[in-house]
């Protein structure tokens, strides 16, 4: 008998090629698991592994890291004697390790330069409020000398202040310490000196103004660079990120660091306004410098608290940060082909911190362009030549549904599952994000699964896997296109990952089509008839349409087609011997015998009924392309879904607490990551393996038990509150240097997301005894309340108890004041003097408010024009008489003189004549000025000297106001009230001033007793629970407002 026969099995060989490379559950099982595994242990592992330290220790490592020792013993704000300490430490080391070579010279502000600034506020970006700073710096500057200075220079910078609550190591200790591990390498013996200078800036003061930043550009060096690197630190320990970059063209120099770990989702995140805090890169970037960010990012919930320090570190979390910003700086300083002037913004990642990609986001675009236009091109004509060739039996209307049905029910339900029965609680992700997310990933991958093994088994098609991957690829054309959009419109520079999975879809939905393009062709329906030779017949039956038609129970098949030998004839006769034949549909002819009858089929198959043959031929072919497809898209894609996806979450995890809306978009950020983690997957997943869902059951209800049982917080991932204690002196008469009783008392504000603040507080010994009342005063605008109540005063100072009376801290002495009620008219100019009385306080604020004006409301009403037009800081070793005076003379005239020009002010003609240049000078005896007409609506003030007991301000307002452009206007006041208006009430200014102590963790001797400065906040600290974690609400720790009208 010739062909082979059915019942044969396939030799070995072919068998394994089946087993393994065919298109089955076991095979599929085993890549799917091995590819989440992989996903989720590799950027554990290169994370460790970016942390490892070398062996041997390199000395400079070695060095940074005692610096940072001794940086990070103690607290050390602006606000407190140890920052001094700090800054004397860092002079001490650049001044021993500058000897080493000629071409280093230090400089120290310290004493040496004093400014006023006119900054908009840093952190708060609608703010339109004109805020003049007067600030004594005391930044640390080393310059290396570049053999070429007609190179443009690099600037290195980090803080040396930390926040009050805080030991500074990792904000900002590990730059600084990294920045002195720099100056080590450049101060070696052996190494060469730089083709371009090096500037390294020690600053101090950022954490309330980036004020150090802002005097770099009052000193001489700052002519000399062009680009920078700023290191900073808001987490905790971990690898340090390059996350934000001014242009691409500075990007290219990051190549070469050792172990680069750098993403443009965090830029993305600035460039939304999605985060909001800042560096002392904005700083640099306004004026005009180019260069990069790098920071450490997590956990925030450690950031700005105790827990800041050495313990919380590593030398391997040092050496990352060390060693890519010496390897950056490197770059630069020994490239002397001109600066890479590639300014379009860049688009940038790393690959497990080995390989830096960086393009620029127009180049991008363009290639996303090609790339959505070229594809769905080539895609076409495949699958026309498919079409033609006839290799891929699947109908229009059959299959295509179901994989955007699936995707879009299985993503409602596990919407709905986490916003209203899970994850109810966006804090909960502040203490675990990968409990959820592997919950709903598995979720979401199981609800795919159910629906599209089922549509598999109801209505299977030909390569159901093809079609999914088809309808994947067209939607990630779609983002890919609106990515396009977004990056033309707005610069968007996080859409790199949409162009990676989109050509994955592409080049495994095309490997797909290739198949069957080669795939031989199936032979075209013919009309021929074909013959079966049947006999051991016992028995015939009619089939349906009346066709006489021999049971094939008891049959065996000879051949097909033919007739296998002479004894078997073609036709015979019928039982009844009429020898008939069919001429359609089936026929069959018997023979007697002695073992039963011979049937001869003659089959005609209709064209439908072999259409449906060769479908089913299809359906169990196994399908050999599907590991290379699966291998294309799903490894790859799945571990960048879940890296870019973890590094987002672990930077915005812990901002939950901060907002609510930062909590809601976060939830929404870990659906998408979750959901997006199983799309790969779902072309393959109808032929998951029965254990592998098993598993994801498992994974399912084990994690989401985890995450919904475990409390939002614990000691790794706390709740953070801020502490501000407030002693507020506003129109109470309080003793100086008295035994009177104290007649204000302190109170204690912690601010916090809303409901767990008040459960705190009931537990804290002084609230329990002292019946104090708690008030909590809700924000429902970003779920947050702040809750206040009476506590134990502070000791600020060494002395008696009659030195450490409230009013001795802080007093108000008008020394003058020309609002007296005898003005000749309401354009004459007010001016008055006082000395703000504070001890041991370098921080002070000044706000002001008339009957129509205050600072609070004019930072966000550009209508609202602040009276005050000038401020003087008297320099404390001045004589007493030094001084401009009038500083500012307004009389009656025929016109209003501003700047050389006449103008028209309120109906009036009045002469303005200013002996005061705009903005900021000094005179003979080292007074500050600052005149802004446009009015100034708030005042900073900051000192060096602890022992320096007063700041002499003088103030100068009009009863109206104008700007340099404007004619002006009054406020609301008509010429026919002139008599009213001139009422000393309505003339009157109203300062508020708020200063600030940051320091606590130490003692004062008071009347020979030792006493805590806060012990209001040591209260807190030892007996909140260890889910709690306390950083500063203020610019100090304990704030004293005192009010004057003058």
């Amino acid at each position: 008998m010739t062909g082979e026969e059915p019942n044969k099995k396939p030799g070995p060989v072919r068998q394994f090629i089946r087993s393994t490379f065919g298109f089955r559950k076991t095979t599929l099982t085993f890549l799917v698991v091995l590819t989440y595994l992989l996903a989720t242990l590799l950027s554990f592992y290169f994370e460790h592994k970016a942390t490892t330290t070398p062996s041997p220790e390199p000395a400079i490592l070695t060095n940074s890291w005692f610096d940072l020792q001794s940086i990070s013993k103690e607290f050390h704000p602006y606000t407190s004697p140890a920052n001094d300490r700090v800054h004397d430490y860092i002079l001490e080391r650049v001044q021993k390790l500058a000897k080493n070579k000629s071409y280093i010279e230090v400089s120290d502000d310290y004493d040496s330069l004093k400014t006023i600034i006119n900054q908009q506020e840093v952190f708060d970006p609608t703010s339109i409020a004109n805020r003049i700073i007067y600030f004594e710096s005391s930044n640390v500057l080393v310059k290396i000398e570049g053999k070429n200075p007609s190179l443009e220079g690099i600037l290195v910078s980090a803080h040396f202040d930390s926040v009050p609550t805080a030991y500074g190591t990792t904000d900002d200790g590990m730059g600084i310490a990294s920045m002195l591990g720099i100056l080590d390498h450049f101060s070696t013996k052996g190494v060469e000196q730089p083709d371009r200078t090096i500037v390294l800036n020690f600053n101090n003061d950022e954490e309330f103004g980036l004020l150090g930043a802002e005097m770099f550009f009052e000193h001489e060096w700052s002519s000399l660079v062009k680009v920078f690197i700023n290191l900073e630190g808001t987490g905790a320990g971990g690898r340090a990120i390059l996350f934000r970059s001014t242009d691409n063209g500075v990007l290219s120099y990051y190549k070469n660091v050792e172990r680069p770990f750098a993403n443009s989702l965090f830029q993305q995140g600035f460039q939304s306004g999605l985060i909001r805090s800042e560096t002392d890169y904005k700083i640099y970037t306004r004026n005009g410098l180019r260069g990069v960010d790098i920071a450490f990012f997590k956990p925030r919930s450690l950031y700005h608290t105790k827990r800041d320090a050495i313990t919380g570190t590593s030398k391997g979390s040092l050496w990352h940060m060390e060693k890519n910003a010496l390897d950056m700086t490197v770059s630069f300083a020994y490239d002397t082909a001109p600066l890479n002037n590639d300014n379009s913004k860049g688009v940038y990642f790393d690959i497990f911190g080995y390989f830096f990609i960086n393009i620029s986001v127009d180049t991008l675009s363009v290639i996303n362009l090609l790339i959505v236009i070229i594809v769905p091109i080539i895609t076409l004509f495949f699958l026309l030549i498919v079409y033609k060739r006839g290799t891929w039996f699947v109908d229009v209307g059959r299959g295509w549904l179901r994989f955007p049905i699936s995707v879009l029910l299985a993503w409602s339900i596990t919407s709905f599952v986490a916003k209203y029965i899970y994850v109810h609680d966006p804090l909960i992700l502040s203490n675990d994000y990968i409990s959820p997310l592997l919950a709903l990933s598995a979720l979401n991958i199981l609800l795919n699964y159910g629906i599209l093994n089922f549509t598999s088994w109801l209505r299977p098609v030909h390569d159901q896997k093809l079609i999914g991957i088809l309808e994947l690829n067209v939607l990630t054309w779609l983002l890919t296109i609106w990515m396009i959009v977004q990056q033309k419109t707005t610069y968007n520079v996080a859409g790199i990952s949409f162009t990676i999975i989109y050509l994955l879809t592409s080049l495994a939905s095309l490997f797909g089509l290739l198949g069957l393009v080669f795939k031989s062709s199936p032979p075209k329906y013919s009309k021929q008839l074909n013959t079966r030779v049947l006999y051991g017949a016992t028995d015939s039956i009619d089939d349906e349409n009346g066709e006489t038609v021999t049971s094939e129970s008891d049959l065996v098949e000879v051949e097909e087609g033919t007739v296998d030998s002479e004894n078997h004839p073609l036709l015979g006769g019928s039982r009844d011997g009429s020898g008939s034949g069919a001429s359609n549909g089936t026929t069959g002819a018997q023979a007697d015998g002695t073992n039963g009858s011979t049937v001869i089929v003659v089959d005609r198959e209709s064209e439908a009924s072999y259409q449906n043959r060769l479908r089913e031929a299809a359906l169990k072919s196994f399908s050999y392309d599907w590991s290379l497809q699966f291998l294309i898209l799903v490894p790859i894609s799945v571990i960048l879904i879940y890296s870019q996806g973890e590094l987002l979450l672990q930077a915005m995890n812990q901002t939950v607490q901060e907002n609510k809306s930062l909590g809601q978009v976060t939830l929404h950020m870990l659906l998408g990551i979750a959901i997006w983690l199983g799309v790969p997957l779902l072309p393959f997943a109808h032929k998951l393996n029965a254990l592998i869902v098993v598993f994801f059951i498992i994974v399912f209800f084990v994690f989401s038990s985890i995450s919904y049982l475990e409390a939002p917080f614990s000691y790794q991932n706390p709740l953070k509150l801020r502490f501000l204690q407030t002693i507020d002196l506003s129109g109470v008469n309080e003793p100086i240097h008295t035994n009177s009783t104290f007649s204000v008392v302190p109170k204690v504000s912690l601010y916090g997301r809303a409901g767990y603040i008040e459960s705190i507080l009931e537990d804290i010994p002084s609230l329990k005894t002292g019946h104090t009342k708690i008030e909590c005063v809700p924000n429902n605008a970003t779920g947050s309340e702040t809750c206040s109540f009476d506590s134990q005063r502070p000791w600020l100072y060494d002395g008696s108890k009659k030195e450490n009376t409230f009013g001795s801290y802080f007093n108000i002495e008008v020394l003058s004041n020309t609002n007296n009620g005898k003005q000749s008219d309401k354009y004459s100019p007010l001016e008055a003097v006082f000395n703000l009385n504070v001890a041991n306080s370098r921080v002070c604020t000044l706000s002001f408010n008339t009957t129509k004006y205050n600072t609070e409301d004019s930072a966000h009403d550009e209508k609202m024009l602040s009276p005050v037009k000038l401020i003087t800081v008297y320099n404390p070793d001045a004589p007493p008489s030094s001084g401009i005076k009038p500083v500012l003379q307004i009389g009656s005239g025929d016109s209003v003189f501003i700047g050389g020009e006449d103008t028209m002010l309120a109906g009036k003609n009045v002469h303005v004549d200013f002996n005061v240049p705009t903005g900021h000078s000094t005179d003979e005896f080292g007074n500050h000025y600052f005149k802004l007409m446009k009015g100034i609506d708030s005042v900073q003030l900051h000192k060096l000297n602890f022992t320096q007991s007063n700041f002499k301000i003088g103030v100068e307002w009009l009863p109206f106001s104008f700007d340099d452009d404007d004619d002006g206007y009054g406020y609301g006041y008509q010429d026919s009230d002139d008599e009213k208006w001139l009422n000393k009430n309505k003339m009157n200014l109203g300062v508020s001033v708020k200063c600030f102590w940051g320091e606590y963790d130490n003692y004062v001797i008071v009347d020979g007793e030792k006493k805590r400065m806060v012990p209001a906040f040591d209260e807190l600290l030892n007996y909140s629970p260890d889910y709690i974690s306390y950083s500063n609400l203020g610019v100090g720790l304990v704030e004293i407002d005192e009010y004057v009208e003058l």
